[in-house]
C-alpha cells in the first residue's frame, strides 16, 4: 500500500523531533557553559587570575614563569592591585620566599623587585589557608593604571633560593583586582 501513512510514521516523526530537540538542547547548554565559564570562574572585583603549575613541584632557578594579561580585559583608567599567589606542599621547608620579579606594569620597559614573602610564622605554621597538605598564599604586591588598551602587559617570577631544584612549591601566579574608589 504505497502512499498510506502507517500510525507508526507520526511517533517515528515525534521521536526524530525529540532526538534533535535533544541534540540542540546540549549544544546550546555546551555553547552557554563555554560562553559564561570566564565570567563564573571570576569573584567580586577579580579581573585576570593566571597561575603556572610547577612540575613534581621542583622549581629550578633557571625557570622563569610569564604571566601576560590581556589588555582588552584590564580598564584603562581604573586602579588596578595585583598579587603574587604561591601555593606550596608540606615539603616546602623554608618560612620564606625570594623572587625576582620583573614586568612593565607602570612602563613600556621592565622593572625588577625583589621581594621577601613570608610564607610561615616563627613556629613554622603557613600565613596563608591551608587544605589536604597545601598551603596557598597570597601577597598583595603592586598597585598601577593600565594607560592603554592595546599595550601588552606582563609579568616574569623567577625564584632567588639558594637550592636547585627548589622542591615544594606547586603552583604561582599573579592576582588583578579592581580597587574600590568607594571610601
Amino acid at each position: 500500500m504505497r502512499g498510506e501513512i502507517t500510525e507508526s510514521e507520526p511517533a517515528d516523526r515525534v521521536m526524530r523531533s525529540v532526538r534533535v530537540n535533544r541534540k540542540r538542547r546540549i549544544v546550546l547548554v555546551t555553547l552557554a557553559s563555554i560562553l559564561l565559564l570566564p565570567t563564573l570562574s571570576c569573584t567580586g572585583d577579580e579581573l585576570c587570575y593566571r597561575f603556572r603549575l610547577i612540575e613534581r613541584g621542583e622549581w629550578n632557578r633557571d625557570s622563569t614563569l610569564f604571566f601576560n594579561m590581556d589588555s582588552l580585559l584590564l580598564p584603562v583608567g581604573q586602579p588596578l592591585e595585583v598579587s603574587l599567589e604561591i601555593t606550596t606542599n608540606n615539603s616546602y621547608r623554608y618560612r620564606d620566599l625570594w623572587l625576582l620579579v620583573e614586568h612593565n606594569l607602570t612602563d613600556t620597559l621592565f622593572r625588577s623587585d625583589t621581594l621577601r614573602l613570608l610564607l610561615a610564622d616563627e613556629s613554622g605554621r603557613s600565613l596563608g589557608s591551608s587544605a589536604g597538605g597545601l598551603h596557598q598564599f597570597s601577597q598583595p604586591w603592586q598597585q598601577f593604571v593600565p594607560s592603554d588598551s592595546i599595550r601588552s602587559y606582563e609579568i616574569r617570577l623567577h625564584h632567588l633560593m639558594a637550592d636547585e631544584p627548589l622542591t615544594g612549591i606547586e603552583k604561582a601566579g599573579v592576582k588583578i583586582i579592581a580597587v574600590s574608589t568607594d571610601q
